[in-house]
């Protein structure tokens, strides 16, 4: 039998695109069981057969970034978008490079390339608000919050996120109400709770603020945390439980200073005064003409931690 002649000259190219295919499917693969190395490799070996291909210098931009090769990685999404300015995916992932490097400024500049395209890009929003959270532009943080939540009113964190840039403006009732409406969408959501936590604190009522810390705590443990809980137990007068707060922070981090400095606090306190809220998770929130407070026998207490 006699050798193939040579390819139609249709079919010249078809054998290059089959393997370029190929390399892309086994770098994916390999991408996705974790293996790195083969990964950058093969995504190197397609760019070798085709070096205009914006997929292939993307998925190479995001092995580097997981290699923590940001410089490069960055370098890789600048090429893809070269090759395809319009391209969400590469702003997106070259924000996120921006991000991890803290080039925040120009983090923002990539989301408003995305959100020039396309308004409602949720990622894009809810990023660049945070961003701009980092960079104390609250206020136009919250527009992108609001944003999202128009586009998608049941999305937790757009709630979270809002409640924190409410919060860092003073208006912290409507904070509130933005973590609560995060919570009730995601029961799970510790930002959430420890947010709350937070603004409780800042309105004084540490009562409310231990009920939220306790929900973050059922989510998640952490040193901090119980060192927020503490704090709050110390402004209730219960001495005892704030302590139990502080040793645990420290058996989670020994070096936790605050958690430490609480603790001596809250002996201190005991000496002189040890209040206990028993089954009454209400205890130290208490507002006057509140329904059942007239009549709760822990009343006399509850108003000398409230006062």
């Amino acid at each position: 039998m006699s050798a193939p002649g040579p390819a139609p000259e249709g079919d010249r190219f078809l054998p290059s695109v089959s393997t370029l295919e190929e390399t892309m499917r086994a770098g994916k693969t390999s991408l996705a069981a974790g293996r790195l190395g083969d990964a950058l490799g093969h995504f190197n070996a397609a760019l070798k057969l085709k070096p205009r291909y914006d997929l292939a210098w993307i998925a190479r931009g995001q092995v580097l970034k997981l290699q923590g090769d940001l410089e490069e990685s960055l370098r890789s999404f600048a090429e893809a978008l070269v090759l395809k300015p319009e391209n969400e995916e590469a702003w997106i992932a070259l924000a996120a490079v921006l991000h991890r490097m803290h080039r925040v400024k120009e983090e923002v500049e990539a989301y408003d390339e995305v959100l020039s395209r396309n308004p409602r890009n949720v990622e894009a929003l809810i990023n660049k608000g945070a961003a701009l959270h980092v960079l104390r532009r609250f206020e136009e943080a919250e527009v992108c919050y609001a944003a999202v939540l128009e586009a998608r009113p049941e999305y937790a964190p757009a709630w979270n996120n809002r409640g924190a840039a409410l919060l860092r403006r003073g208006r912290v009732d409507e904070a509130l109400d933005a973590f609560a409406r995060a919570a009730r969408l995601d029961p799970g959501f510790f930002d959430a709770y420890v947010n709350e936590a937070f603004a409780w604190q800042r309105k004084g009522k540490h009562g409310r603020a231990v009920i939220a810390a306790d929900r973050a705590l059922r989510v998640r443990e952490a040193p901090w945390l119980w060192t927020l809980k503490g704090l709050s137990h110390l402004a209730l007068l219960e001495a005892s439980l704030a302590a139990r707060c502080f040793e645990r922070a420290l058996s989670l981090d020994p070096k936790a200073k605050e958690a430490r400095a609480g603790l001596s606090k809250a002996k201190e306190l005991r000496r002189r005064v040890d209040l206990y809220r028993g089954a009454y998770e209400c205890f130290g929130t208490f507002e006057a003409g509140d329904p059942g407070c007239a009549e709760c026998e822990i009343q006399a207490r509850c108003i000398e931690v409230t006062r």
